[in-house]
């Protein structure tokens, strides 16, 4: 599969291998976080961060779409209430499977189930849940308008959705050193497929309400390695030739000489809160 090809599997083009492969278990996703884990500038972990932006009603019915490892519940734990009940699902059964042990083990909660779903299409009756969360995952989705749809379909009159994604200028040092080596866009695919102004509009199709939320983070990364596991996670540095790698560790090792042994990458991402969803609305039918 060529560097193109799966830049576009990445950003939703091809389920099979986001399911099989890149999220087949937390691997690849878990170097990539542990980037912004080690790095991060921000005064408030994001997880956290993210626990704070809606109003948790008691013994709320929650559905996670692309709930990944379940980080968010496991890392937000002492700011989340107790009791929710929480739907966590995801395209990968390995996911599931990760998230519902995690999150289960916490006895935090009244209710952990998890399955296996398409956010295309989600297997819940109308009107659902009082929260919907969709953290950065909607760009990895063939047709995320469908999706939004589908967010707003299961969420109830007066509940909330929060997606998180990001901007142009997120990991962009990241994206100029794949454009350096691969060709290709400076900018993450993933912005052209679900980004902060291609996201907003579908959202707006779908709810009355909505607001963006800045997470203010930058990374000050000190490893290059660590650069070069996050860059080695995804295409096209995960299927590249020995050439191409070699490439790679040279740009990202030119870049931390060039800052003094630190290389500087920046953010731009945080969430849409959306409330109100439209009844009868063409982009929810």
């Amino acid at each position: 599969m060529g560097g193109a090809e799966e830049r576009d599997a990445f950003a939703g083009g091809d389920q099979a291998y986001l399911r099989d492969v890149q999220y087949r278990d937390s691997t690849r996703l878990a170097a990539r976080a542990s980037l912004h884990v080690k790095y991060s500038t921000a005064p408030v972990a994001w997880f956290r961060w993210v626990a704070t932006q809606i109003a948790w009603p008691a013994g709320a019915r929650v559905l996670e779409v692309g709930c990944g490892a379940g980080w968010l519940w496991a890392e937000a734990s002492a700011h989340l209430p107790m009791g929710l009940y929480l739907t966590l699902t995801d395209l990968s059964p390995g996911m599931v499977a990760e998230a519902v042990a995690r999150v289960g083990g916490l006895g935090r909660h009244r209710r952990v189930g998890g399955r296996v779903a398409d956010a295309q299409a989600l297997p819940f009756a109308a009107d659902s849940f009082d929260v919907v969360v969709a953290n950065h995952m909607l760009y990895h989705v063939p047709d995320p308008g469908s999706a939004v749809a589908e967010l707003a379909r299961v969420v109830r009159p007066d509940g909330v959705l929060m997606a998180g994604t990001v901007g142009a200028d997120h990991l962009r040092e990241l994206a100029e050193i794949r454009a350096e080596v691969f060709g290709g866009s400076r900018v993450l695919a993933t912005v052209d497929t679900f980004g902060i102004e291609v996201g907003e509009p579908m959202l707006r199709g779908c709810f009355v309400d909505v607001e963006w939320r800045h997470y203010d983070d930058w990374l000050d990364c000190t490893d290059p390695d660590d650069v070069l596991a996050f860059l080695a996670s995804t295409p096209p540095v995960e299927g590249a030739s020995h050439e191409e790698r070699r490439r790679v560790v040279e740009a990202v090792h030119r870049r931390f000489a060039a800052g003094g042994g630190r290389m500087r990458v920046s953010k731009e991402t945080g969430v849409f809160v959306c409330a109100r969803p439209r009844v009868g609305s063409p982009a929810a039918i």
